[in-house]
């Protein structure tokens, strides 16, 4: 019995063993199919570290003109005639608008009037008091009388000064009234028509400076001391003219760091330059993409991008 009882453990044992033995030999029949292998030479080569920023272009200079005086706006035109719109260049110093001035030059020719009076006068007065000294001199005529005399003459020097400081002044008045442009630029916007009664605070034109443009980019605090102004190389590109690369260098980098973002301005200059038609390639309020390169390596080695495998969840899993 015992001999039969051992017999039928084994065979049990066997039975229970067999499916795990039936399947690997199943995977040990498996054949591992040939797989297609491309092969590419590992190359020294150079590699930039770049980083990527958007913004607006945007003039570094806008300036608004106005009037310091009140009064009817006369003219917008150049010396040449042509009207001042948008769109029109001026250069530093052209007159660009007239505010009417007839009471202006008739204050002028008054004052000019009383400085010629005035310096009647002084002379009348230097005659009389040269007389009254030599009398004096000679004891002919009394102390009392030739104080008179200097008093007078001193007293008509002041008026003279007066004059001429008046005189001063609406040439000033006059002059302020022929607005003239306080730098090279274009005529960005037009607040005014001519007919209009402008005042001091009232704004008649805005110029923009459209050579060089800025884009002001915020650099993370870490990356600032890998840029140099003036050397660290920037390629900027624009939705106006695709596919072509404006060449350019960090202008300026500003000296504190937002607290916030952790980031600083870092403003970009770009040459501006005018096409065949003679308009300019760039203009403010462009949005423009660009490039810094930060670091660079010069005998890095180099694979084809298309040796690493991508899918689309995580890293490929590596072999075993």
């Amino acid at each position: 019995m015992k001999k039969w009882a051992c017999l039928a453990m084994a065979a049990a044992m066997a039975a229970g063993c067999s499916p795990s033995g039936g399947n690997q030999g199943a995977a040990g029949a498996k054949k591992m199919l040939p797989v297609a292998v491309r092969t590419a030479t590992v190359k020294p080569g150079e590699i930039s570290e770049k980083l990527q920023f958007t913004g607006e272009l945007e003039s570094p200079l806008s300036v608004q003109v106005s009037s310091k005086s009140q009064g009817r706006l006369g003219k917008l035109e150049l010396e040449s005639g042509a009207e001042v719109t948008e769109g029109v260049e001026v250069k530093k110093g052209d007159i660009i608008a007239e505010i009417e001035h007839r009471d202006l030059e008739a204050q002028l020719a008054l004052s000019e009037a009383q400085v010629q009076q005035a310096e009647a006068v002084l002379a009348d007065r230097e005659r009389e008091r040269r007389r009254l000294e030599a009398l004096f001199a000679g004891e002919v005529a009394t102390e009392q009388a030739r104080d008179t005399a200097v008093a007078a003459h001193e007293s008509a020097k002041a008026a003279l000064a007066q004059a001429k400081a008046q005189l001063k002044l609406a040439r000033v008045n006059l002059d302020e009234a022929l607005l003239r442009a306080p730098m090279d630029g274009v005529v960005a916007e037009r607040y005014a028509d001519p007919g209009a009664m402008v005042g001091a605070s009232t704004p008649i034109l805005r110029l923009v400076q459209m050579s060089p443009l800025r884009l002001m980019v915020s650099v993370p605090a870490r990356m600032l001391p890998i840029l140099e102004p003036g050397k660290t190389p920037v390629e900027v590109r624009t939705d106006a003219h695709p596919g072509r690369v404006f060449r350019c260098v960090v202008g300026r980098i500003f000296p504190t760091v937002d607290e916030k973002t952790r980031t600083a301005p870092v403003e970009i200059l770009l040459d501006n330059e005018r096409g065949a038609s003679g308009q300019w390639a760039l203009r403010p309020g462009m949005y423009a993409t660009a490039e810094i390169r930060m670091a660079m390596r010069s005998s890095a080695l180099m694979v084809p991008a298309s040796s690493v495998v991508r899918r689309a969840r995580g890293r490929p899993a590596p072999p075993r």
